[in-house]
């Protein structure tokens, strides 16, 4: 990867990219409020079992097809996996997380880096979106995984600051961890099939879900 290339990737892997995930918790706060995500411990094991499960069968094989469908050309394909990706998200709030994200990122990318003509999105989801920049700028796919992991599990960090009692230190600790736990999962993401594509977590799902009605909250999802 050349020298370009990564200054790109670490302006889309910042935290502070204005892409509006700031707002979002992706579920997160209605884990807190549940009861299911309450410590530092509950923080850590949440994002190395449930949202990495959720990476490795669901965002980081649709943002590779949508890598792979921006690499052949392919507008087709590149619809048919941003409307996979949007039905594949298990709740309104979640599914709609996405395309605000993945719509921002693209109208960003817009105006700083792409000079090529024409989309091919319904949803703008943001893995697609995704996996179509990282491969107009020539990210490899490995490059391409660790951008997308570092984007979700970052955000998923800060919304824990604004959620629970864990300040900074600990915070960036628990992020490490994180990372680390994605260290070998890249070729079981890279090689999951069509019919295995998907993630089943009725808890999170259901805390996403009455999130939507909760009497306070400081996220949209």
């Amino acid at each position: 990867m050349n020298d370009e290339n990564l200054g790109m990737m670490l302006q889309f892997a910042d935290s502070t990219l204005p892409v509006g995930s700031y707002a979002h918790s992706f579920g997160l706060e209605g884990m807190c409020q549940s009861g299911c995500v309450k410590t530092v411990d509950d923080l850590r094991l949440f994002l190395g079992r449930d949202v990495r499960h959720g990476l490795i069968m669901v965002d980081v094989p649709l943002m590779l097809r949508g890598y792979q469908a921006a690499l052949d050309l392919d507008s087709a394909a590149i619809r048919h996996w941003d409307e996979v990706a949007w039905a594949m998200r298990p709740t309104g709030q979640l599914r709609d997380a996405a395309s605000r994200i993945g719509r921002q990122t693209w109208l960003l990318y817009q105006k700083t880096w792409r000079e090529l003509e024409g989309e091919s999105f319904v949803h703008y989801q943001a893995p697609i979106v995704s996996g179509v920049i990282f491969a107009e700028r020539g990210l490899s796919e490995k490059s391409a995984y660790w951008t997308l992991v570092y984007q979700s599990f970052s955000a998923l960090v800060q919304s824990a600051l604004k959620l629970l009692p864990i300040g900074p230190a600990a915070a960036q600790l628990v992020l490490r961890d994180s990372l680390q736990v994605m260290s070998d999962q890249f070729e079981i993401a890279q090689s999951t099939t069509d019919a295995e594509l998907g993630s089943f977590n009725p808890v999170w799902d259901i805390a996403a879900s009455r999130h939507e009605r909760a009497d306070a909250r400081l996220f949209i999802s």
